[in-house]
């Protein structure tokens, strides 16, 4: 059943500068000036600068969006795409290693705090969509939403219960943000316009999420093989298996939006992140990327471009293998004879299996897996997660957690097969195919990777996305009802007589 939650919230436009806006602005402006000058000292170690900048970008980019958004008589729709960008984007402005030596987690680095100054902001921006449009909330246990949201409150709760429970409930924050995020974007997805809007602002979030820890690999490399001991981990000291599984994943959106008779660059982005994918190395990235490519082309049965997406990967393949530590990397790994393991992932997931028996139902608490290894000191290669998203659902919430992925996970499925059989026109029908390719390459990371159900990184991110595309695609795709229509009819004319008001405004403020 589709989400049947009022969408477009609205708000009539104000013309001229308001000055309830001038006077924020130059409020925020004398308050920067006087911590910048009050607080040299303070402000000369990086990470506190740090903190301070992002923090001020981000706050700079919603009082953007805020604006863009007044002046096309769409206040929320801008703001929450922004406020999506932002949680999307967080992990890797201060991104960190931390190794925990006890369940405490005293030791954590620095960054592991700093990032939640940015969901602080985003609570901010979400609290004053919300007092301005509370109607915004309805529809979050309805529909197919709602197993995004019964999976979060079980997160949250479980929290009570994990080995370090305020470790767990600062990611449940973030969690619950998302969600709540995530709910009043799907609000303002009105069209095919406006889905395109928010699969664009997602994209270039992953370009951010690709391209900095690429820069920092490259820039900045591990010699003291604290990262690995191989060339390429050495090189990549940014966890290659998680940038390559980003790198396919934006490639596959990039083909989602391409199409023919517009800006080539969604073509660029998508073929740049293909090549980092293979270059970082990442066994599973570089396999998910490859077959949901793949997929993509084949639904749509254009077996030459199947053929030419084979050769363009083959031949970056070739060029990594010859000119970049991969080659050392893969014989490495072959000499290993770790393939049949999985990298040691299936004896992983024997050791844990007992565990998991403990507490069958409830789980061992929301991710109780970064401690599994501090618990039990002879976990394999001192995993800080389960290295598949199930099993890391099912050891962090039990049985319960487990049932809810699986609904999130097929509902997706079945509203885009749906959406692909019954498509009113090819755009739509061409979404769908892409949406669908770029769950697929979710899914494959996720046998391999903790995707979802443990920490809220984008994986986890894209894929209570996936749910709303999922929605959306299919609600688009079916012939509007008569009550949608009056619905869409009442939206319009208040548009023309809020623009005719604003018009009127506007001469008479000149005059």
């Amino acid at each position: 059943m589709m989400n049947s939650a009022p969408t477009q919230l609205e708000a009539p436009a104000k013309s001229g500068v308001r000055a309830g806006t001038i006077a924020l602005v130059v409020a925020l402006a004398l308050c920067t000036a006087i911590v910048f000058t009050v607080g040299k000292e303070f402000l000369a170690d990086p990470s506190t600068a740090t903190v301070i900048l992002a923090a001020l970008v981000f706050f700079a980019l919603l009082v953007f969006a805020v604006g863009y958004g007044r002046a096309h008589h769409q206040p929320a729709k801008w703001l929450i795409f922004i406020v999506w960008w932002g949680l999307l984007v967080s992990e890797e402005v201060f991104s960190y290693r931390s190794d925990i030596a006890s369940v405490s987690g005293a030791n954590f680095a620095s960054q592991a705090y700093d990032q939640a100054i940015l969901w602080v902001v985003a609570l901010v921006a979400l609290l004053i969509l919300v007092f301005k449009y509370p109607q915004s909330l309805r529809g979050l246990f309805t529909g197919d939403y709602k197993w995004v949201s019964w999976l979060t409150l079980v997160s949250v709760l479980s929290c009570a219960y994990s080995p370090n429970p305020a470790f767990s409930l600062a990611w449940a924050f973030k969690l619950t943000l998302v969600v709540l995020a995530v709910h009043i974007c799907s609000q303002q997805i009105a069209g095919v316009a406006d889905l395109r809007a928010f699969i664009n602002v997602t994209i270039w979030a992953f370009v951010f999420l690709t391209l900095v820890p690429t820069l920092r690999s490259i820039f900045v490399p591990d010699p003291t093989g604290e990262y690995g001991s191989g060339a390429l981990e050495q090189r990549f000291r940014e966890a290659p298996t998680g940038i390559s599984g980003i790198a396919g994943l934006l490639a596959v959106l990039c083909l989602m939006v391409y199409s023919k008779g517009k800006p080539k660059w969604a073509l660029w982005v998508g073929g740049g992140s293909l090549l980092i994918m293979v270059i970082a190395g990442g066994k599973t990235g570089i396999g998910a990327g490859f077959i949901s490519g793949v997929l993509f082309f084949g639904l749509q049965k254009r077996f030459k471009a199947v053929l030419g997406f084979v050769a363009a990967t083959a031949v970056m393949l070739a060029l990594a293998l010859k000119f970049t530590a991969l080659s050392a990397y893969a014989a490495g790994y072959l000499q290993l004879e770790q393939a049949s393991s999985f990298t040691g992932r299936t004896d992983l997931w024997s050791f844990v299996m007992p565990f998991i028996l403990q507490h069958p139902i409830l789980g061992q608490g929301f991710i109780a897996s970064r401690f599994v290894a501090v618990i039990h000191p002879d976990t394999p290669f001192s995993s800080s997660h389960m290295h598949n998203s199930f099993l890391e659902t099912l050891y962090n919430n039990g049985l319960i957690g487990l049932a809810l992925v699986l609904m999130v996970n097929y509902v997706i499925v079945r509203n885009l097969w749906r959406t692909v059989r019954i498509a009113a026109t090819p755009e739509i029908r061409y979404l769908a195919v892409g949406a669908m390719a770029a769950y697929i390459n979710l899914l494959i990371n996720a046998m391999c990777n903790a995707t979802f159900g443990g920490r809220p990184d984008c994986s986890y991110l894209m894929l209570i996305a996936m749910v709303v595309i999922s929605i959306q695609l299919l609600k688009i795709s079916q012939p509007p009802s008569p009550v949608r229509l009056i619905q869409e009819g009442e939206r319009t004319t208040r548009r023309a007589a809020t623009s005719f008001s604003a018009s009127v405004l506007r001469r008479n403020w000149m005059h």
